[in-house]
């Protein structure tokens, strides 16, 4: 006597398994789920007694199963697809348990892995989709609140729906809330069935299309961006990637430099393309390459000059077509605002794509980086003579990090460079703040000199322009004698090599 669960798979009678095959080939019972099953499948026990569970219910079953198994009887209660999705057998098996039944489970293959096969789509695509999600819209069986699927669409994860054709239109306005209208979606009626029916279209369009093909029950809903994108090629057979059983071609290797970015191609070479050609000459086994953060001034560059740059993610998703194994991210950023998280993320996202990633550090990261930095800019800015001081534009911020401005304005004081003044242009303090120390101080003669990686909009319109608003305009109304200094941070040796030992402590 044996009791078997069977997966019957999709309605192809070639999809079951062989040993499910085997267990239909000597049951002298068996139970079917009705027309979900093809009739074609019970060929395989044409001896044995058989009942469709589609009139029955779950008393009526085990009833069977129970006199079955104590004639000695073998049972195979025959399931559509795999009887662990959708299949109600958990109530099934715990009444088996509570009896002293054994029994043996056989999976079976799932419409939703038929469906991915008719529409001949990979479900796990590199850099689009690294889930798939399995669920089913609420009707008369309860779905919690935390599954239906609005919560499940904000991930814009690959997405497999079951039971739910008949409520298409519902279904299409959950998935609106995460995913866009023009999002592939495609409905898969009967797979592997000989009359299977394939319906594709965008969300915006495809509930038409199944009420106009009458699909009104034994669907599939695939829906994301799987269906239908561009894709990275999986490592897994690149000529360059080792794993256990192949050694690969020696890794590339890259840098990829990020900073917000300018649109003054003359400040550019002296400042950010300065520091990838420091960098250069130091990793001299690196490629480097260059992303804004900025997407405004990516889309300036690109409409006005023609220079495509890309941002972070496009730069990663490029290095990862490029065939790139070993991957430093190395900001040019000042502080740890929330561009650097931003970046974090966004690498995050893409760091099981390469054999090994790294981020380095802002340049006011750790203790050490404030004393160099003010040790860097005494050196390249004039040292102010009694009744002079130096001034910093820093760019300031909403976020937490903005701290970073006031930290470096002590260390000044700490380093006995009580001249030396740090004020920010959209954060805290402001230059009307430093304006109340410079009067304090019976300082006459200001140097204005940017706290920024380029001398770029901030530096040239807000800081040194004579604009009424500007800073040197604001400071001389106030009495001030003010001269500029306009160099970016990254112009400074002392600077690039602090980035420099940033990519060393990591690499």
């Amino acid at each position: 006597m044996q009791v078997y669960f069977v997966g019957a798979g999709t309605g192809d009678p070639e999809l079951i398994t062989i040993k499910g095959k085997k267990a239909l080939e000597k049951a002298d019972l068996v139970i079917y789920a009705g027309s979900l099953v093809n009739p074609e499948i019970l060929k395989f026990c044409p001896d044995a007694e058989v009942y469709n569970s589609a009139v029955m219910n779950l008393e009526e079953v085990i009833g069977l199963i129970e006199k079955a198994a104590a004639e000695g009887r073998t049972v195979v209660r025959l399931h559509t697809g795999d009887p662990s999705l959708y299949g109600a057998i958990q109530e099934q098996i715990d009444l088996l348990h509570k009896k002293g039944i054994q029994f043996k489970i056989i999976p079976g293959v799932s419409s939703f892995l038929a469906a991915a096969a008719a529409v001949e789509r990979e479900f796990t695509l590199p850099g689009v989709s690294q889930t798939v999600i399995l669920t089913r819209r609420g009707g008369r069986t309860l779905v919690p609140n935390r599954e239906k699927i609005a919560e499940l669409a904000s991930h814009r994860a690959s997405m497999a729906i079951f039971l739910s054709i008949q409520m298409i239109e519902e279904v299409v306005a959950e998935l609106l809330e995460g995913y866009p209208e023009n999002t592939p979606i495609v409905v898969v009626a009967r797979a592997s069935w000989p009359d299977e029916i394939i319906i594709r279209g965008k969300l915006s369009n495809i509930a038409v299309k199944v009420k106009e093909a009458g699909i009104k029950k034994t669907a599939m809903i695939l829906v994301g961006d799987f269906l239908d994108c561009d894709y990275s090629r999986s490592k897994l057979y690149d000529q360059g990637f080792s794993h256990a059983y192949r050694a690969g071609e020696k890794a590339k290797k890259v840098i990829l430099v990020v900073s917000f970015g300018t649109s003054y191609a003359g400040t550019r070479e002296k400042t950010i393309e300065a520091c990838e050609d420091r960098i250069a000459v130091e990793f001299t086994d690196y490629d480097i390459k260059r992303a804004f953060t900025s997407g405004m001034i990516i889309d300036i560059l690109e409409e006005r000059d023609g220079i495509k740059i890309n941002n972070p993610e496009e730069a990663l998703k490029t290095l990862y077509d490029e065939g790139y194994q070993e991957v430093i991210v190395q900001p040019l950023h000042i502080i740890n605002g929330s561009e650097y998280h931003d970046l974090l993320e966004i690498a995050n996202n893409y760091r099981g794509l390469f054999k090994d990633m790294k981020v380095g550090k802002p340049l006011l990261t750790d203790k050490g980086d404030y004393f160099k930095t003010v040790k860097a800019l005494k050196e390249e800015l004039p040292e102010p003579a009694k009744g002079e001081a130096v001034v910093l534009m820093g760019h300031g911020t909403e976020h937490f990090a903005n701290s970073a401005y006031a930290c470096l304005d002590y260390t000044f004081k700490d380093k006995g460079l009580a001249n030396y003044y740090v004020a920010t242009v959209e954060g805290y303090p402001e230059i009307t703040q430093v304006i109340k120390f410079l009067k304090r101080d019976n300082i006459k003669k200001v140097y204005l000199a940017p706290l920024m990686l380029v001398a770029g909009d901030h530096a040239q319109n807000d800081m040194a322009s004579d604009e009424e608003d500007s800073w040197k305009s604001i400071m001389e109304q106030e009495g001030f004698e003010v001269e500029i200094y306009l160099s970016g941070m990254g112009e400074y040796e002392s600077i690039q090599q602090q980035y420099i030992d940033k990519i060393k402590k990591i690499k």
